[in-house]
């Protein structure tokens, strides 16, 4: 039994041993991978969001890579779990738009993987590489989205564009095609016709 327990200390230390030195491995590519290339804003959408602090604590967040042991990047991923799913509560009004709230549920799907991969014992450093590029899509996409906003909202309407509107739902109304009409065994109501022959007898 002593020799046993010998035997099984050694194992837990090698294995010990053996997973510090791989995550020390996955510690270095994911630092080297860690970086969010996300194209400055456009001018007219950052004065929208200049007023949207979970948007800036976001985005802060994502630029300050962390150092130091696994541990950090854990709690890094965890933080920005939360500061996206901020996101969703703080969203002001002109951006509040369903294709604008199904791009940052999106990105918070995308999040959520990354810190349930980086929080494993053994790290799948492919799979958080991979994460950290479709996190970068997802940002990216979302601000394309708002500039999108932004450009539909500038585009001026005709003039009398509403006038138009009106008099095609004038002439839509007036239009005997689009009238009900009546069943085709509807008997006529003109004067000398439909008569029954009992009634033409009497005359």
């Amino acid at each position: 039994m002593l020799f046993s327990c010998k035997d099984d200390d050694a194992k837990r230390q090698a294995e010990t041993i053996k997973t510090a030195k791989l995550n020390d491995s996955i510690l270095k590519i994911i630092s080297e991978n860690w970086r969010f290339n996300i194209a400055p804003l456009n001018p007219k959408v950052e004065e929208r969001l200049s007023g949207w602090n979970e948007w800036q604590q976001f985005n802060d967040e994502l630029a300050q890579k962390p150092v130091g042991s696994l541990n950090a990047y854990r709690e890094k991923t965890k933080t920005l779990v939360t500061k996206t799913e901020l996101l969703k509560t703080g969203l002001p009004a002109f951006f509040d738009k369903p294709q604008v709230r199904s791009r940052i549920s999106v990105l918070d799907t995308r999040m959520k993987s990354l810190y349930t991969y980086i929080s494993l014992d053994i790290i799948p450093e492919k799979k958080v590489i991979q994460l950290i590029g479709e996190i970068t899509h997802e940002v990216t996409s979302l601000q394309n989205q708002m500039n999108e906003l932004i450009i539909l909202n500038e585009v001026p309407k005709e003039m009398g564009e509403d006038e138009m509107l009106k008099a095609m739902d004038t002439v839509r109304m007036a239009n005997p095609d689009m009238m009900p009409q009546p069943p085709a065994n509807t008997p006529s109501t003109r004067p000398g016709f439909g008569m029954s022959g009992a009634n033409r007898n009497h005359r």
